[in-house]
């Protein structure tokens, strides 16, 4: 079935190289860099893990570059430029190094219209085009880009370069052919309307087809036509030169939006992989992606483990998830993520959970796919505590970086996580098997079946402590008597028994909200840092039906609304949370149904305790 498409695709890629040849000879390749690439680590491939960085909200480098005098610099509004740029993400690359992560997924590089039609938004995520040949100069110049690629290859970090080959800023009002005015236009060549679709905006409310989802105009911006060989030439040839810099893979933005034996074209004629945008929870939708790409970005596993994960959700879910892994081309290149730039903060979703972030990390990084990292996830960003994302979120998740701590509580565990990962071939290349699945505990195996090599990871989704006895698979060739250690907790280790329905087994009991990864042979002693727990206990009969809040002055507190406690006994309601730092004051106050504050005073709570308190109402 795909033999044809294959040959057919294989035309289109000839015809386009020539095209590429040609406008590489009119100017194009202006935007290639004046001096040689270093060397990189090699391309994107199974095994790596990406750490997705939103230039601007990174770190500030240069501070001429910050404003260009178009309305679009403003560092207090979300909304606007704040500074970021590639030096200053240069000079913070031994933090991303020393995280363990093998690649940097960038922002797009190319020039942009400074606003959007309405004013309201800048283009420093980097997905308004203006000139696709041209650096930002928000961001800084070529030379410094060069400089950037240049210094992460020498520290062996690959570099992802984001394009967004299915649209520009929005010039064209609604289904206009007309520049309005005739100087608000993209850059040449692309400056004709000729070169678009002129369908309005897209729908996305189920009623469309694939094909109007590739005519329509996503989000306003203007629709690019790459069935036109102009378009299609000049996009190619131009992402072609940025790719000379020593790009190592490619992100492509909008996907879903562009044709696809256009991705498998522009992927070949690149020559580096590539990972699309399908911004979809559908498997057999995004399944078919990947026969026209290296990679795709796993939308349903992000929908499926987040919103599973982030409150004690079915754990057999995420069998229904992995059941399906065969629908695709190979599951081991799909980019999994727990959030990034157009969905809420994990922890957001989480009630701010240290722990649960910290499981959802495990499982991540030890599960099948090429995991990706969203800047902050390991500073615990609080996403301003706005769990919302309808449409997309797209300003309390992109926050500006404030620490850069290497010995905080989630920055330590990934970094854990990712030198096990290079450690353990199993963790990065070995093929996933289910072992478990109940309500409240998932658990698989990784097996590199050409070696042996075999990992087992287990997750508890629930508070309580759950024990479970779990047969091996039965191709695993651990024996009898094996010790398989928690690479996450070096003293925790389990014994292969006899017995279960492939005749060997391991019984271990996880803690609340806890995911382990056991390993067999030596493992390099690692004891997870004590966790900074603050609890408070409120006692008091609500009656049936009814629950108890936390307010307060101290995030993840607020006076705007409450945090809900669990019941963990009769007339006992607990919340947890590990934000608030030991020995630090703050005031707080229990709530029925969030709605009835308790009487009296507020309540002066400290960081790393446990508070009972017993309020009347």
């Amino acid at each position: 079935m795909r033999m044809p498409r294959r040959t057919r695709v294989a035309g289109v890629v000839a015809t386009g190289l020539v095209a590429v040849a040609a406008l590489t000879t009119t100017g194009v390749n202006a935007t290639t860099a004046t001096a040689s690439p270093a060397a990189g680590p090699g391309p994107l491939t199974e095994g790596d893990v990406i750490y997705q960085v939103l230039v601007d909200r990174f770190s500030n480098g240069s501070t001429a570059n910050d404003n260009t005098g178009n309305g679009e610099y403003n560092p207090s509004d979300l909304g606007f430029y704040h500074g970021g740029d590639w030096t200053g993400l240069t000079n913070k690359l031994s933090y991303i190094k020393n995280l363990g992560v093998t690649a940097i997924w960038l922002s797009p590089v190319s020039e942009q219209q400074p606003l959007s039609r309405d004013g309201k938004e800048a283009s420093y995520h980097g997905y308004f085009t203006k000139d696709f040949a041209t650096p930002n100069s928000h961001f800084g110049s070529k030379a410094e880009l060069q400089t950037l690629i240049d210094t992460a290859h020498s520290m062996g970090l690959k570099m992802i370069l984001d394009v967004v080959p299915n649209h520009t800023a929005d010039y064209l009002a609604g289904t206009s052919t007309t520049y309005s005015p005739s100087t608000n236009k993209p850059a040449s060549p692309l400056d004709n309307s000729a070169y678009f679709h002129h369908n309005g905006d897209c729908r996305f409310d189920g009623s469309e087809t694939q094909t109007q989802i590739e005519n329509c105009d996503l989000g306003g911006l203007d629709d690019l036509d790459q069935s036109n060989s102009t378009v299609s030439s000049y996009l190619m040839a131009t992402y072609k030169d940025w790719i000379g810099m020593g790009f190592d893979g490619i992100r492509v933005d909008a996907a879903r939006s562009v044709p696809k034996p256009w991705l498998q074209s522009f992927e070949q004629t690149m020559g580096v992989p590539t990972f699309g945008e399908v911004f979809v929870g559908d498997i057999d939708y995004v399944s078919e992606y990947q026969k026209y790409e290296w990679g795709v970005l796993d939308f349903p596993y992000f929908f499926t483990v987040r919103d599973t994960l982030v409150a004690d959700g079915d754990m057999r879910n995420l069998g229904g998830l992995f059941d399906q892994d065969y629908k695709y081309t190979n599951a081991n290149r799909l980019e999994t993520f727990l959030d990034n730039h157009d969905r809420a903060r994990f922890l957001t979703r989480a009630d701010d959970n240290y722990q649960r972030l910290r499981s959802a990390l495990t499982f991540l990084l030890s599960s099948r796919g090429v995991p990706v990292i969203y800047y902050g996830t390991e500073q615990a960003d609080d996403g301003n505590g706005n769990p919302n994302e309808v449409p997309i979120a797209n300003k309390d998740n992109r926050k500006d970086m404030t620490s850069f701590s290497e010995t905080s509580t989630i920055y330590t565990h990934i970094k854990r996580l990712n030198a096990m990962k290079k450690a353990y071939p199993a963790l990065r290349v070995g093929t996933q098997r289910e072992m478990w699945k109940d309500q409240q505990v998932y658990g698989f195996s990784r097996r590199v079946d050409s070696s042996g090599a075999e990992a087992v990871t287990l997750i508890n989704g629930t508070w309580p402590n759950q024990t479970r006895t779990i047969p091996l698979r039965a191709e695993s060739s651990l024996t009898v008597g094996t010790v398989l250690t928690n690479i996450m907790n070096t003293a925790d280790t389990v014994t292969v028994q006899a017995g279960g329905t492939t005749g060997k087994q391991i019984t271990t009991t996880l803690g609340e909200h806890e995911a382990k990864v056991y390993v067999p042979g030596s493992v390099t002693a690692y004891t997870p840092p004590a966790r900074n727990v603050t609890k408070i206990r409120v006692h008091y009969n609500v009656g049936l039906g009814n629950s108890i809040a936390i307010r307060g002055n101290t995030y993840p507190f607020t006076w705007t609304y409450g945090r809900g406690a669990r019941n963990i006994a009769p007339d006992v309601w607990e919340f947890e949370l590990e934000r608030i730092p030991a020995g630090q004051a703050f005031e707080f106050k229990p709530l029925v149904n969030d709605s009835q504050y308790s009487t009296g005073a507020n309540y002066v709570g400290t960081g790393g305790q446990t508070m009972d308190v017993y309020p009347t109402f």
